[in-house]
């Protein structure tokens, strides 16, 4: 299904151009389009009251993967509280907060949701909760002692009742697209919306890891496109996005695709360094970029055929960078989901042994 343009959301909010671009901004120029090197407390005291249009982040899972990721958990919780009260106060009255986390493990291998503990912390700041999207993961580490983790959380919270929630820039192609009315005064007629679907609240997207073309150093990446519908349901072009943990820059980067304004920060010096290429997608002096789609996006950019003389070496240690890596959709994984699910179920022991038994 075709994406809509910039033009075409302009057109369908009834915005020139113009005046998507040239809205009034009451956040400093000096944090618009900046990603802010240190603590995220002290960017968010910096925001003006009811500044931002989207806050979607993933902060850290208190599981020791990044910097200052180990704390007691109600150390955590508190820090973490502290943090969605200045998201809170600086998002618009029609805003929306994408909250993305996965489970605490204690050192007594203790495992927490920790979307559980977040929901009450969320509602107490009079946050009122739409969705808990789960985030299905087609690949992950094989445990022994419980079964595999394969899928983590979204929180979606608003902050009033009237909120913005745009489907028709994110909807998916239908299972059936040319099902019609077989009878009555709609006989004939297509009886399922031509611009798709709504998407619902399980998502299929690809963990980026290391045949993935975006795959950077960092051990917890969003995918862009998780991101993308994120964004495009809930701003529309001209719109302030804001990551308190904006990582390698994935938010900031799909933000500017889709001429949205961004705002952020990350404590980690060298995530800042490879968002920033990311977001300008420039090589660095040495003919080196972050990721190979950053380096596929040059490419096609300048019209570069041979990419040879490039690199893509920010990569986590241990992983091969490889030109053929590639970020599959959506479909592709919700694909290969329901064919595994399928698989293990006829080759379940209890069907294996029926099998058996009828031979």
């Amino acid at each position: 299904m075709e994406q809509l343009t910039f033009f075409d959301l302009a057109n369908h909010f009834g915005l020139e151009e113009e005046q998507i671009i040239s809205s009034p901004k009451n956040i400093s120029n000096n944090l618009l389009n900046n990603i802010s090197c240190g603590d995220c407390l002290k960017l968010l005291r910096n925001l003006p009251n009811e500044s931002v249009d989207l806050i979607v982040s993933s902060p850290p899972y208190n599981i020791g993967k990044v910097e200052n990721d180990r704390k007691p958990i109600e150390s955590y919780l508190n820090w973490q509280k502290n943090i969605l009260a200045e998201c809170h106060r600086t998002l618009k009255s029609k805003g929306s907060i994408f909250w993305q986390v996965g489970t605490y493990v204690d050192n007594n291998k203790y495992h927490i949701p920790l979307d559980i503990r977040f929901f009450p912390i969320l509602e107490s700041l009079g946050m009122i909760p739409r969705n808990r999207i789960v985030w299905i993961r087609p690949h992950g580490v094989h445990a022994k002692l419980k079964f595999s983790g394969r899928y983590e959380t979204i929180l979606w919270f608003t902050k009033t009742m009237n909120y913005n929630f745009f489907l028709d820039p994110i909807k998916v192609p239908q299972k059936y697209s040319n099902k019609k009315y077989w009878k009555g005064e709609k006989k004939g007629e297509l009886s399922c919306d031509p611009l798709g679907k709504n998407p619902g609240d399980i998502w299929a997207f690809r963990n980026v890891r290391h045949n993935h073309e975006e795959d950077t150093v960092h051990p917890a990446q969003f995918p862009e496109d998780l991101v993308r519908r994120i964004i495009l349901c809930t701003t529309v072009p001209g719109d302030i996005v804001l990551d308190p943990f904006m990582g390698v820059g994935t938010t900031a980067v799909v933000a500017k695709r889709l001429n949205r304004f961004y705002c952020g920060a990350e404590i980690n010096e060298e995530y800042v360094s490879i968002a920033n290429q990311r977001i300008s997608c420039q090589p660095d002096s040495n003919l080196n970029f972050p990721n190979l789609k950053t380096l596929r996006e040059y490419a096609k950019k300048k019209g570069v055929n041979d990419v040879s003389t490039y690199k893509f070496t920010r990569q986590r240690k241990g992983s091969i960078p490889s030109l053929k890596s590639r970020a599959f959709p959506e479909e592709h994984h919700n694909r290969e989901i329901i064919k595994r699910i399928e698989f293990e179920a006829d080759n379940s022991i209890d069907n294996i042994f029926d099998m058996l038994i009828k031979e």
